[in-house]
């Protein structure tokens, strides 16, 4: 038997004052698990005492025996093919063997099991059935025979034993007080201690909830099926060879229906030696991943199969020798049977019959010889390849045979112990058990891929529930993830158009209008359109800056700060905050963003806005400039950014600021191709152009005429090849976007947009950006040739026309990309609704469209496109 392992190593709540043990730090504040106490709403106080610590006295001390009447929550499955029902009023579980323990869970881990069996009708005896077979919790009650699992102890496991309905997870208790009022919801299921890992020291909950079938289904599979002899690696099960102990078994303890498997398996003579190939079908999935290592931790050389776009980096990392992409399977054939020299002698398929099919055929097939052996984990071929034993996974001797499946879990201990197994991704789905259809459904369809969907067991506000919540809402989930595969799986190809959006942080929508506008300017709304954006592939988000508006923008969010509250929703998106040079000083402004950027792991950017909206300054007490002023001080503030952000200590001598020596620290984080956050700015004044070509990471453009992009971009170009900056400058373009399924629609609804202006504050913008434009020397700043209808939307987003089908979008996006726009800066009419639609239907057409090379050519995409950009030549009626 493995090894025992200090107790000391794991995570408990259990005092352990009166051993002789070093104590566990506990990861919540609480001193000892045996003396907590609830009081529930009637005063009536549960104590949650277990007898002696080993667990040895319970008749008197029953956890449950204080309680008025407690009552357990299920998720019945009613039938194949249904939804599982959430109902009340069944008993909690009972202990029924020496061996048995309960625990108070505290993390589901969905398993496509629970979808799969639910649809197609296996693993479930009869109806209604409870599933649910990862979790992870405390142990409220430890066998009665005593063991390696105590009290208090933080474990986790499977429910390999389908049949006992105990051992299922989707169950939760509600605690009720003699008025019949739930006042504390929790969860528990029975388990054996033979069957469960402890938790060591610095994993979090979440982490773990979701392994216990995947480590399970892969170490039989290698170890017994298969045969491998983990003996001799760094970490091994202590000298327990998994094969030789499940065959010592007396054939009673092994269930009848895996006894082939287990006693008639693979011959001694045909077990892996390290060197020898297995190929991994499916080694995304967790299960695979876990092959995947494991293989490699016994010396196996493993050819890995899987969506290489989406976790080919991952199954590197985890030690794959090469990697093969599944999406073409005779390829993938031939590939692996070129690789392995047409020697390979082991298929793992974690997929389906028809990819095992396909894996059986990369087999050595030979009718003498050592065999070939092929494992399904969910099915196999129905014709069995010559030389080719066919294997399937015998999970019941895990659950059946105390023995073995302690060794297994203990190994898996040591594993965790050791950091020589990776843990799979995971991403929380919310809702407790009331949850579990919705994140099931994303299972079903595809959406998670190489991750493991975790439920957190949720209490009810009416009580404290003091055994939980220190740990579920501190060490467990101090940070909600959520499945962004599709944002990483469609934004992969590094020559890619990336899409932004505006957000909206003040009132009043993106448009001067009175039309009704979905569109909400909270925080708890913008959190919500952060967190599509980024699911669906948007990359950046551009927050506003107003101190004060007069036409229509009532009330608006502080962009610095409103950005960071975005940014600690999310994981992946870049939010760009709008800075203002006059009321923000360079140094706030440096050491503003250097934090942030250390809070969110180098998301954020700004984008200096020079100002045009005079009162926007008076009214504050800051000196109003004119426009060329206003540009010169916004390129020292940039120039002060930078110079703050990237050296030891800084001067600079200029004429709006100055600094002596200054040292910033921290610094902003310095990554791969940012040596400091992104820097924005727009205009199309020359003095605007002039700041991009000269200090400006991207430039924003306004909406404007095929020509008037073209002369734009030239024109920058021109200007940072003049300072030294050749290829430095990128472009970023506003569009406002209308998508409808007609391009009639479409125009429709911009005519009604534009017919339901709001006249007095479309004209007091008009008055308000004569400052802009028209106040320039050549007369062509922001706004200068824009007219009424281009003003309703404040950066002359309609003039982008991104306004008809997706079709007629994506081809308008890619001729923009074509002629040098690397960022589509978006607004819509309806946030609730329309940054989800854009992400589904229009940038996976861009994508797909990219990958067919569109967006590379200039003169084809003008040859497709370009008729609805180019400028409009005044008619002259034959008139020469």
């Amino acid at each position: 038997m493995p090894a025992a392992v200090s107790p000391s190593s794991f995570l408990s709540l259990r005092d352990r004052k009166a051993s002789a043990e070093p104590e566990v730090q506990s990861p919540s504040p609480l001193k000892s698990f045996s003396g907590l106490t609830t009081t529930l709403s009637n005063g009536t106080t549960y104590a949650a005492t277990n007898g002696t610590v080993n667990g040895t006295s319970h008749s008197s001390h029953d956890d449950f025996l204080r309680l008025e009447s407690p009552q357990q929550d299920l998720l019945l499955l009613h039938g194949p093919r249904r939804k599982y029902s959430l109902e009340k009023g069944k008993d909690i579980p009972e202990l029924q063997r020496d061996d048995e323990i309960l625990i108070q869970v505290l993390a589901i881990g969905l398993n496509p099991v629970d979808w799969k069996g639910a649809d197609y009708g296996f693993s479930q005896p009869s109806y209604p059935w409870i599933n649910g077979r990862d979790f992870a919790g405390i142990v409220v009650k430890s066998a009665r025979q005593g063991g390696r699992i105590q009290h208090g102890d933080i474990v986790f496991g499977p429910s390999t034993d389908y049949r006992d309905v105990r051992k299922a997870a989707y169950q939760e208790v509600g605690l009720m007080d003699r008025g019949s009022s739930i006042t504390d919801s929790k969860q528990y299921l029975v388990t054996t201690e033979a069957n469960v890992a402890r938790v060591p020291q610095g994993y979090q909950v979440k982490e773990v909830a979701p392994v216990g079938v995947a480590f399970v289904a892969a170490a039989i599979a290698l170890s017994v099926s298969f045969g491998i002899d983990f003996t001799q690696n760094a970490i091994a099960p202590s000298n327990v060879d998994f094969l030789r102990l499940v065959r010592g078994l007396d054939p009673r303890e092994v269930a009848e229906d895996v006894r082939d498997e287990v006693y008639q398996g693979i011959s001694a003579a045909e077990r892996p030696q390290p060197g020898d190939w297995i190929a991994v079908w499916g080694a995304n999935t967790t299960t695979g991943q876990v092959v995947v290592q494991l293989a490699k931790l016994a010396g196996l050389k493993v050819a890995a199969v899987a969506d290489i776009a989406r976790s080919g980096q991952r199954l590197s990392e985890l030690g794959a020798d090469f990697l093969v992409d599944r999406y073409d399977s005779k390829r993938a054939i031939d590939i692996i049977k070129a690789v392995t020299g047409g020697n390979l002698r082991y298929g793992f398929d974690a997929v389906g019959k028809e990819t095992a099919e396909a894996l059986q055929q990369t087999l050595k097939q030979s009718a003498t010889g050592p065999k070939s052996h092929l494992l399904g984990l969910t099915g196999l071929p129905k014709h069995v390849g010559t030389g080719v034993q066919h294997h399937k996974v015998p999970i019941k001797v895990f659950h059946e045979a105390p023995s073995f499946g302690e060794a297994l879990v203990q190994w898996l201990e040591q594993l965790l112990i050791a950091k020589a197994l990776k843990l799979p991704e995971v991403d929380i789905a919310e809702g407790g058990l009331a949850g579990v259809n919705a994140a099931l459904d994303r299972l079903r369809k595809g959406e998670v891929n190489g991750k493991r969907i975790v439920v957190p067991v949720q209490t009810s506000s009416g009580a404290s529930s003091p055994s939980v919540e220190p740990v579920t809402n501190s060490t467990v989930f101090n940070e909600v993830t959520y499945d962004l595969s599709l944002h990483d799986r469609i934004n992969a190809d590094p020559d890619r158009v990336k899409f932004a959006y505006w957000v909206p942080n003040v009132s009043g929508g993106l448009v001067i209008s009175k039309i009704p506008q979905r569109t909400n300017w909270d925080l708890k709304s913008n959190v919500h359109y952060a967190r599509t954006a980024e699911r669906v592939g948007f990359e950046y988000a551009l927050s506003q800056i107003r101190f004060m508006a007069g036409y229509g923008a009532d009330n608006q969010h502080e962009p610095v700060t409103f950005s960071q509250a975005i940014l600690s929703k999310t994981e992946r998106l870049r939010v760009i905050a709008a800075l203002l040079p006059g009321p923000w000083n360079p140094a706030v402004a440096a050491k503003q963003i250097a934090s942030i950027d250390h809070y969110c792991e180098g998301r954020i950017a700004v984008n200096v806005v020079s100002g045009w909206f005079k009162a926007e300054f008076t009214s504050i007490g800051e000196w109003w400039l004119d426009h060329a002023e206003r540009y010169r001080r916004s390129k020292e503030f940039i120039e002060c950014l930078k110079g703050i952000w990237t050296n030891e200590k800084f001067t600079y001598r200029g004429d709006f600021y100055q600094f002596h020596d200054y040292p910033l620290k921290p610094k902003p984080l310095v990554l791969p191709g940012r040596p400091y956050p992104e820097i924005f700015q727009g205009g199309n004044s020359d003095d605007a152009k002039e700041n991009a070509g000269t200090v400006s990471d991207y430039y924003f453009m306004n909406g404007n005429t095929l020509e008037g992009f073209q002369k734009q971009i030239a024109d920058v170009k021109a200007r940072a090849e003049k300072h030294g900056r050749a290829g430095q400058v990128k472009f970023a373009l506003n569009g406002f976007v209308i998508c409808r399924d007609t391009e009639e629609e479409a125009i429709r609804v911009l005519q009604e947009i534009q017919g339901k202006a709001d006249p007095e504050a479309v004209e007091g913008f008009r008055q308000q950006v004569l400052n802009a434009g028209a106040s320039t020397k050549n007369k062509d700043g922001m706004w200068a040739n824009s007219k009424f209808e281009d003003l309703v939307q404040y950066n002359d987003g309609f003039k982008t026309k991104l306004i008809g089908t997706k079709e007629q979008i994506a081809d308008r996006i890619l001729l923009l990309k074509s002629i040098g726009v690397q960022i589509i800066l978006t607004a819509f009419l309806h946030y609730d609704t329309e940054i989800e639609q854009f992400g589904k239907e229009v940038l996976p057409l861009v994508r797909e469209l990219e990958k067919q090379g569109r967006g590379k050519d200039a003169d084809y995409e003008i040859s497709l496109t370009g008729d609805v950009y180019r400028e409009k030549k005044p008619q002259t009626n034959g008139v020469h």
